[in-house]
């Protein structure tokens, strides 16, 4: 329910989190739990949870700790968990708890609280997991302040030791900046922005009172990953590794707003960039994801190898060949790990994140290949993982081209809909949202194949000329969006440990119609009939949390059923129809 500041380090006080994650599991009627997920025959002994006593971890390493739930006369034994560290999984099938903390958790806890009830009584048992500083590179240090009317910027230097830098490099000193807005303080706290610069940028200095922002600084041209443990000494070759060196980096600075500055929210950290920064803001998002309530991805690379051929060329001198595949860490390789369709497979915290995306089909630089051609690990395209994974998406594309505008759309047309300063529809890290998928409302954004306009080109694949509206070579429309309008209330959302509530509707607003036959309107004007019919999945559910395969049963205004969840204790309702009017969908366990 807390966190405490154990370490005795140079780190600060650590930063308060809400319960990330609570689970339940479901024994067929007329049995009782075991703490492996077994059932055991029916029984008068008084139910009792087992407490599995203190858990101290290191930093990066694994924590497993098995839950015992025994006894128990009711027909069910309902198992919840919460006050699980971020990055925490419940293992509904083995009743585990298995977690690594990342190097930015050392010195924190947590107190966990894991209830049983089977309809008669209850029980619980509290323990709590400690989180070792075993790892700890050297603090920023601020350089300069500039005061503005709501805002302070600040000038950082960041010094590199062996865990933020390759050893070669190890030492030299990076610049960051910081943005703090005066309004925030500990009862008035404020989302971060962690904002990824393009090729040859540097950090900026734009900021206002509104949120916290990160400007980090990737001169290496490392599309914000990381390199090779041998530069600069040798080329990367067999042996080496390819460690995320500047994604630490980045992390660090973050750690940093969030231990020296209460007004900071945790619950509303979001990362965004463009090109290099948007393929950037997308791995970084995605693979470290117990951050993050949100990405924005503009203009970025979903999927390492299919970058054009100098890129290629480049990024192996950087990360090592995609023959070497150098390890990344965990036995994964480099190239493998920056597939993103990959991660969207494999990550559930990956599939618990929100992604926005904006891609130009006449952009020559980084193409619309970016998002529509596959993956040579899952055989999906990063936006088909996006479908057909449920996961949560804002995809939005037209014919513009690497930053330029569409001919005929324009600029940023798509509407006003912003998921952190939203009144009634925004995302934190501690808080469930509605995944929609498959809405009647979507345009078509192609399968990433030709239309017979262009010839396919190594680099620019089938982009056209920015300014000649409709020549686009990809197949598809040329403009459109998907999970536009879509919406969930935020405010009014109930999670419980046997009951999801979710108010949903399609928003509508001020506009302008189409300017031409097959491209869509500006705007927030809803085009098309009503009601949209969407299949939707929650997600980052506290405690609603299904065993596999559970029945789940849901009701939607006057329509009712009963799903079963997956593999992974997700449910999916399909083909719900929205209206504008909110609805609540209810899910019951």
């Amino acid at each position: 329910m807390f966190s405490s500041g154990l370490r005795s380090s140079p780190r600060l006080a650590s930063v308060s989190l809400l319960p990330l994650l609570a689970l339940a599991c479901e024994p067929p009627p007329g049995s009782s739990t075991t703490g492996s997920g077994s059932t055991a025959s029916p029984t008068s002994a008084p139910l009792q949870v087992v407490a599995p006593g203190p858990q101290v971890v290191d930093e990066e390493q694994p924590l497993e700790v098995a839950v015992q739930v025994l006894g128990g006369s009711g027909a069910r034994v309902r198992i919840a968990v919460d006050g699980l560290p971020p990055g925490a999984h419940w293992d509904v099938a083995t009743s585990t708890i298995r977690f690594k903390p990342d190097f930015t958790q050392g010195g924190d806890s947590w107190v966990v609280v894991v209830s049983a009830d089977d309809g008669s009584e209850a029980a619980e048992a509290v323990f709590p997991i400690e989180i070792r500083d075993t790892i700890q590179p050297p603090w920023p240090t601020v350089v300069s302040t500039t005061d503005r009317s709501d805002h302070q910027r600040l000038r950082l230097r960041q010094r590199t030791d062996a865990w933020l830098d390759s050893p070669g490099h190890a030492g030299r000193e990076f610049e960051a900046r910081v943005v703090i807005p005066k309004a925030a303080s500990a009862t008035n706290k404020l989302p971060v922005r962690v904002f990824l610069h393009g090729l040859g940028g540097s950090p900026y200095t734009g900021g206002n009172g509104t949120q916290f922002r990160i400007y980090a600084h990737d001169p290496n041209t490392s599309y914000w990953y990381g390199y090779a443990s041998s530069l600069p000494g040798s080329s990367p070759g067999s042996g080496d590794t390819a460690p995320a060196y500047t994604e630490r980096r980045v992390l660090h600075l973050l750690e940093w707003v969030l231990r020296n500055h209460p007004g900071a929210d945790p619950e509303r950290v979001y990362v965004a960039g463009s090109s290099m920064g948007g393929a950037g803001a997308a791995t970084l998002g995605l693979l470290n994801a117990r951050h993050f309530c949100y990405v924005e991805s503009r203009l970025g690379q979903t999927v390492a190898r299919n970058h054009r051929p100098s890129r290629l060329t480049q990024l192996q001198r950087v990360w090592g060949s995609m023959a070497l595949n150098l390890d990344a860490g965990a036995g994964m390789g480099a190239w493998d790990r920056n597939d993103l369709a990959r991660a969207l497979r494999d990550d559930p915290g990956a599939r618990n994140q929100f992604v926005h995306t904006k891609h130009g089909k006449d952009d020559s630089t980084i193409n619309f290949g970016a998002v529509a051609q596959d993956s040579t690990i899952t055989g999906l395209s990063f936006l088909e993982s996006l479908q057909a994974l449920r996961v949560g998406h804002l995809v939005v594309w037209d014919e513009g081209g690497h930053g330029s505008a569409d001919p005929v759309m324009g600029s940023s047309w798509w509407g006003s809909w912003n998921p952190i300063f939203d009144d009634e529809t925004f995302l934190r890290r501690d808080l469930p949202f509605a995944a929609f998928s498959d809405s009647s409302l979507d345009d078509d954004p192609g399968t990433g194949a030709g239309n017979g306009n262009q010839p396919w080109r190594e680099s620019a694949g089938y982009s056209g000329s920015v300014s000649a509206a409709g020549d686009t070579g990809w197949d598809g429309d040329p403009a459109g969006v998907r999970n536009r309008h879509l919406r969930w209330l935020s405010t009014d959302i109930i999670d419980e440990s046997t009951r999801l509530e979710m108010p949903l509707r399609v928003g509508s607003g001020s506009g302008s119609a189409p300017p031409r036959a097959g491209y869509p309107a500006k705007g927030d004007r809803l085009e098309g009939s009503l009601p949209a019919v969407v299949d939707v999945t929650p997600r980052r559910a506290q405690r609603f949390r299904p065993a596999p395969h559970e029945p789940v049963r849901w009701t939607f205004g006057s329509l009712s059923g009963t799903v079963a969840a997956d593999a992974d204790g997700e449910v999916t309702i399909p083909r719900l129809p929205l209206e504008e009017a909110w609805t609540t969908l209810i899910l019951e366990r």
